[in-house]
């Protein structure tokens, strides 16, 4: 009789167990990686020949299975050069840069179905994503082999009084929107794929923007320096250099914008309690 009473027990406790484990915490941690790749001044044609590496990490807070709040730091390599390009002006005109930025980020996710990991009948949802985050931007290029970075160089003449109004920060804000697909794999083991767009709010992701200014803002003993070489690093036509004071070295009617396509792999933990007392959390 003793054994049995044991027997029931052990099969009413691994029976709560079974039910308890098939809820899930709010709270989801992820890492994420794919490609980035900038539009631009360099890039104004929104091309996507040369796409570099992005990665992340972030933290995912569910307010039920349709809406959440994630928090996020990513890192993204920008580049480009005008080489590239088909446009005779722009190969002339011969300027590059590279851009290693750091972003924070808080986004809103929106699921278009009900998404519940470990619910068969909820596997799968689309959303979209739209927030607000800041980015640390630094432009440089790899000048006599070694690594210039362009924002102390003022290349259109931030270094001098009458262009101090170009002036730009390395701190900006950004704005992300986009769209993707997730699913979970296994309960608590959810997968994504994500296309995130960025509006940078400003256009010195690559150090171009307005007009030259002129070699002599650069040299005013004659000689030349690493700020008047790579101010102007036009091809020579006809003996002239492309970049003659006022003439235009960037498009300022524009900010720079980046997009990042990535995959998102996250997790969440399993607990002993319903996530709320709210009828949504409730039909596992």
């Amino acid at each position: 009789m003793k054994q049995f009473t044991l027997g029931i027990l052990a099969l009413l406790g691994s029976g709560i167990t079974a039910s308890a484990q098939k809820f899930f915490e709010r709270h989801e941690y992820g890492v994420m990686t794919g490609g980035a790749q900038y539009f631009g001044d360099l890039n104004p044609g929104y091309g996507f020949n040369h796409i570099r590496p992005a990665g992340g990490a972030f933290y995912r807070y569910y307010f039920n299975p349709y809406i959440s709040l994630r928090i996020g730091l990513s890192y993204a390599q920008l580049g480009y050069k005008d080489s590239y390009s088909d446009n005779s002006y722009q190969k002339t005109r011969n300027l590059s840069f590279q851009n290693n930025i750091m972003e924070a980020s808080a986004i809103g996710e929106f699921n278009f179905f009900r998404f519940q990991t470990g619910n068969n009948d909820r596997r799968f949802t689309p959303y979209m994503v739209l927030g607000v985050g800041a980015l640390y931007s630094n432009p440089f290029v790899m000048y006599s082999g070694r690594k210039t970075y362009l924002q102390p160089l003022g290349t259109e003449g931030q270094n001098t009084t009458p262009y101090r109004d170009r002036r730009y920060n390395k701190v900006n804000v950004m704005a992300p929107f986009g769209a993707g697909i997730k699913c979970w794999l296994a309960p608590g083991v959810n997968l994504g794929v994500e296309v995130v767009h960025r509006f940078a709010f400003t256009d010195y992701l690559d150090d171009v923007s307005q007009t030259y200014v002129g070699v002599n803002y650069f040299t005013p003993n004659g000689m030349p320096n690493t700020a008047s070489v790579l101010q102007d690093p036009s091809i020579t036509i006809d003996g002239q250099k492309l970049g003659r004071a006022g003439k235009q070295r960037g498009d300022r009617a524009t900010i720079d914008q980046y997009l990042i396509g990535q995959i998102t792999l996250s997790f969440q933990l399993k607990t002993y309690k319903c996530p709320s007392d709210n009828p949504i959390w409730d039909d596992y």
